[in-house]
């Protein structure tokens, strides 16, 4: 858990200054985009993977045959939430509510891998802590 919340610090680290360095030099293509809105969705992102994770590795180590059942129904619900989170941001800002989707399907992307792959890592060595 500690290497995943080290790794998940330094993943949302880059990604909120890569959120900020889009918008001071990329001003003109998402000037209709608040400002707060992408830096916000990428520690809405880490805060959502770190409890799926910690969720997930706990229902491991209680019970590692219930392990699928239990990350597809987290998957579900986190997808779920994200659409929420999604569509709630398109309306907040109906001027950029595209850029928005944009931005945020490609946090959505990294975000998800980085777990996927470390939740790959832990199962194949679930000692490890």
């Amino acid at each position: 858990m500690k290497r995943y919340l080290t790794g998940l610090a330094i993943l949302t680290v880059v990604m909120f200054l890569l959120a900020l360095a889009t918008k001071w030099t990329a001003m003109p293509f998402f000037e209709p985009v608040a400002g707060w809105m992408l830096p916000v969705a990428v520690i809405y992102f880490a805060v959502a993977y770190a409890v799926q994770y910690w969720m997930t590795v706990s229902a491991v180590n209680k019970n590692p045959k219930a392990f699928i059942q239990f990350f597809l129904a987290t998957t579900v619900g986190v997808l779920f939430l994200h659409i929420v989170v999604l569509v709630g941001g398109m309306i907040f800002n109906l001027a950029a509510g595209k850029r928005f989707a944009i931005g945020f399907l490609i946090l959505y992307v990294v975000y998800t891998v980085y777990m996927t792959v470390s939740l790959v890592r832990f199962m194949k060595n679930p000692q490890e802590k």
